[in-house]
């Protein structure tokens, strides 16, 4: 068992959130969650309430700085929720947010806002969003080498990681990434950017979401991946 931190790095579909928020503060909303996956049981699909919420603030905080003031607001506010540093980035534009998963209802919302709010953390102002973004969150990983380079995370079922050699720009994974689904009978799987952090490295890793998927299937996705980075990017 593995217990570190790094960061997944995605695309999704974002959206302003206009109700039940603080007023004139700026609230991001994914839609569709995990576009590259259609199955059964997505995150979000069967609730009015959106699986992942942004708070957009003024400035960048630090980890730590959210970290602790986080723990200050868990002695209060008693709702079991997975907060992360978060970036989306829109256009060139950057804003620093804080991510909130597992949100109970739209009423929480501007309550867990006031919270952060009264624990001096300082809001954008509101701006209609309506668009697709780069999302970067720092994310705490419990993980497991199920086989080599092939990582089950042990708090989400239907989440891998596939570790690559090198260091893939956005737009070098993106491009990749769709070759691969492109050239696949089943290609029913979200795929993200992500790394980790081990003693005196970095592992680069694809993340992988899909339901029922196996180690064969997983050893395949990922053989594709190194093939794909062999041929456009170490013998470029």
């Amino acid at each position: 068992m593995i217990e570190t931190i790094g960061y997944i790095t995605k695309e999704e579909y974002l959206a302003s959130l206009e109700l039940e928020i603080i007023p004139n503060t700026m609230v991001i909303e994914t839609r569709k969650p995990f576009p590259g996956y259609h199955g059964k049981d997505l995150p979000g699909e069967s609730s009015s309430l959106p699986e992942f919420i942004f708070f957009v603030t003024k400035q960048k905080y630090t980890t730590e700085h959210i970290a602790r003031v986080t723990q200050n607001i868990r002695k209060y506010f008693k709702d079991d929720i997975d907060v992360a540093r978060a970036e989306i980035t829109i256009y060139n534009t950057k804003y620093p947010c804080i991510r909130v998963k597992n949100c109970e209802d739209f009423s929480k919302i501007a309550e867990l806002q006031e919270c952060y709010k009264g624990e001096g953390i300082k809001f954008a102002k509101k701006k209609k969003l309506d668009s697709v973004g780069l999302i970067k969150i720092q994310k705490h990983f419990t993980i497991e080498e199920i086989t080599e380079g092939i990582y089950q995370d042990t708090e989400e079922e239907k989440t891998h990681y596939l570790q690559v050699p090198v260091y893939l720009t956005w737009a070098q994974f993106k491009s990749i990434t769709y070759k691969i689904k492109n050239n696949m009978d089943d290609s029913n799987f979200d795929a993200a950017q992500g790394l980790f952090y081990r003693r005196g490295s970095i592992v680069d890793v694809v993340r992988i979401y899909a339901a029922d998927i196996d180690t064969n299937k997983l050893e395949d996705i990922r053989s594709r991946y190194l093939k794909e980075i062999s041929r456009n990017i170490l013998n470029a």
